[in-house]
């Protein structure tokens, strides 16, 4: 259940302090804090629902060429880690957790990717199978002829190894990954179990996505692929100067007129906007922003939105409002892309210091859609924006810990029928 303060709802808006300030880091989304030798991470977790058509992937470069797509950016001096679990009975595999985190040293590799052993456990937790890893390493430090480092590739062996001892799982592929003028190359160090490096790495190009069906499903998804990390980072914090101007003066003539006030509508129009695009005026997105800051209509948009937190409860809200919430549509659970880019757009609409609940709302959904790229950068600005949210704050401890958003019923029934376990239950 949502954590609520108690006092039920109370006539003024919660509005944050806009006086205290406080300066944050980013924070890995699997294991610990950000250190030296780990940087951000970031964790997207990948069970499509049962009626959506499964992604065909053949062999390591396929999958290489898809990375991007599932975490959104291209990768550059970082370590993945992907989980694939093999069906009972099958010889197929679905991919249901991908981890991300920035390249360390080579002396911090064992350090770096253990920090993503506790989600990786839970993902081998709750799979039906037998489940494999892949570990792939991207831009390894060099020798002065260009070759990988000896020593970084064996490091990067012996800590997958561990990870894999520890997380009760087995490494499939170790794939290590460089760039070249034409594109990039990839040497696998241990493929299909086996040691693959017996007479020296073996490079060969990385398919381009163009041609791997599997990343042209994900774009027609709404998968894209952003320049890099710190893009993500940029759709996240920007601003709209002009219309977050005009929003500060709808407020101010609500504030002259605090009866104009119309929290029902304003909760429709940004249900209008989300879902089929209707641009909310200046003074319905002063309202919106207002709205959102009663704990308990936040809390009543995400039990519609997100159903499948079935810990958040029915909240108490007057008729008018619970009227216009109960009409809310589910988020969808696949091409989820365009909402979530219309919620962070009122974000950049709205004065900074009352964007908290849309940047909490925006990281929730990110979360729970497995986009846990977008969910670390919006919950750490939500946090920036308003540091005493008890809901970022909860969600901020999720990422933290790699903890796994729940599953959606029909994929839940599926791993009963499948003898899995349903993974962990959400901490916020």
């Amino acid at each position: 259940m949502t954590d609520h303060e108690p006092g039920g709802r109370s006539p003024e808006p919660d509005l944050p302090d806009t006086t205290s300030t406080t300066d944050t880091t980013s924070t890995t989304a699997a294991g610990a804090a950000s250190t030296d030798t780990a940087g951000t991470a970031d964790a997207v977790c990948t069970p499509a629902p049962a009626q959506d058509p499964p992604l065909r992937l053949a062999g390591a470069g396929q999958m290489l060429a898809v990375l991007p797509h599932l975490l959104g950016y291209r990768l550059e001096r970082s370590l993945v880690v992907v989980v694939t679990a093999l069906r009972p009975r099958s010889s197929l595999g679905e991919l249901v957790f991908t981890g991300r985190i920035d390249l360390p040293a080579t002396h911090h590799l064992d350090a770096a990717l253990g920090t993503l052993g506790f989600s990786v456990k839970q993902t081998v937790d709750s799979a039906p199978g037998v489940t494999l890893l892949t570990v792939v390493g991207y831009d390894l430090p060099a020798r002065p002829d260009g070759e990988v480092d000896d020593d970084a590739v064996t490091a990067l062996l012996e800590a997958s190894r561990r990870l894999a001892d520890a997380t009760g799982s087995h490494v499939h592929d170790l794939l290590i990954v460089r760039g070249v003028r034409d594109g990039r190359e990839l040497c696998p160090v241990v493929s299909g179990g086996d040691d693959a490096t017996e007479g020296g790495c073996r490079w060969e190009p990385v398919p381009p996505a163009r041609d791997v069906p599997a990343a042209a499903d994900l774009v027609l998804h709404g998968r894209s692929v952003l320049p890099s990390r710190s893009a993500v980072a940029d759709v996240v914090r920007r601003r709209d100067e002009a219309a977050t101007g005009a929003t500060e003066v709808a407020l101010s003539l609500l504030d002259l007129a605090p009866d104009r006030m119309d929290h029902p509508a304003a909760l429709q129009a940004f249900a209008d906007w989300v879902h089929r695009g209707t641009a909310p005026t200046a003074r319905e997105r002063a309202c919106i922003a207002l709205v959102l800051h009663d704990r308990w209509v936040r809390d009543a948009v995400l039990a519609r939105w997100l159903p499948d937190l079935d810990w958040v409860a029915d909240v108490p809200l007057p008729e008018d409002l619970g009227a216009v919430a109960r009409q809310l549509r589910p988020w969808p659970t696949t091409a989820y892309q365009e909402g979530l880019d219309r919620l962070l757009t009122l974000v950049s609409q709205v004065p900074r210091d009352l964007g908290g609940p849309l940047l909490t709302l925006a990281a929730m959904v990110a979360w729970t859609r497995g986009d846990g790229t977008v969910a670390n950068e919006a919950c750490d600005l939500a946090l920036e924006v308003d540091p005493g949210s008890r809901l970022a704050g909860l969600l901020r401890r999720a990422l933290e810990v790699g903890l796994r958003p729940p599953r959606p019923a029909g994929v839940r029934r599926a791993d009963r029928r499948a003898g899995g376990r349903p993974g962990g239950r959400p901490a916020a």
